[in-house]
């Protein structure tokens, strides 16, 4: 009887330690899992982070020139109409040999802010130095753009650290009209905005000849 019982007892641990084996294997299963979650989530942030400075410009936050291109492309793709435009502060190289290259910097940065929040359901992208590319698609008037540059308040203002006032000029050509590529919309806005420059617009349309 007692040998019975002490049997018994006998089996009662071994199902004991049993039992806290198998929750040591889930806790730690758990313990693992969590921590997998975890670092899967940080390489995760890590490989947005690194995509995102790959695709946008380290000091606007705009778009590179070729994620712009690519994002374009696709873009005109689909809709098959819209308007490239470039533009270009006036007078910057100026403003970095009398103030500085930071103060060129935070020209670029303000300068490129009202772009971004005027044009921010659009494609934004920073060419390189004080110029800047949008691009519309779909069909839309001359007028539109006009008013919308105007309203970013990018053509004219004044710059509260130099106290200097500030205007850019714009050159934009149309898809498919004046060409179906990022290369063509870009050789005849590029004239365009040369014509805007040399006869003190805002901004002008690429011309045909």
């Amino acid at each position: 009887m007692i040998e019975g019982i002490g049997k018994i007892r006998e089996l009662d641990w071994k199902m004991i330690l049993l039992a806290a084996v198998s929750v040591t294997f889930f806790v730690s299963t758990v313990v693992l899992y969590v921590k997998l979650q975890s670092e899967r989530a940080k390489a995760g942030r890590r490989i947005k982070t690194l995509e995102k400075e790959v695709r946008c410009d380290y000091l606007t936050g705009a778009l590179t020139r070729r994620a712009f291109i690519s994002e374009m492309e696709s873009e005109l793709a689909v809709k098959e109409s819209g308007v490239l435009m470039i533009f270009d502060i006036n007078g910057f190289k100026a403003v970095n040999d009398m103030y500085g290259h930071i103060a060129g910097d935070n020209l670029i940065k303000k300068y490129s802010a009202k772009l971004l929040k005027e044009f921010d359901k659009e494609i934004v992208g920073r060419l390189g130095g004080d110029e800047f590319l949008v691009f519309i698609s779909g069909k839309v008037s001359a007028q539109d753009i006009t008013d919308r540059i105007k309203k970013s308040g990018a053509a004219r203002f004044t710059d509260k650290s130099t106290k200097l006032l500030i205007t850019s000029c714009c050159g934009a050509a149309v898809a498919p009209k004046n060409g179906q590529t990022f290369e063509d919309l870009y050789a005849k806005a590029d004239k365009a905005l040369y014509y805007s420059k040399t006869h003190d617009n805002t901004i002008s349309f690429c011309r045909e000849e």
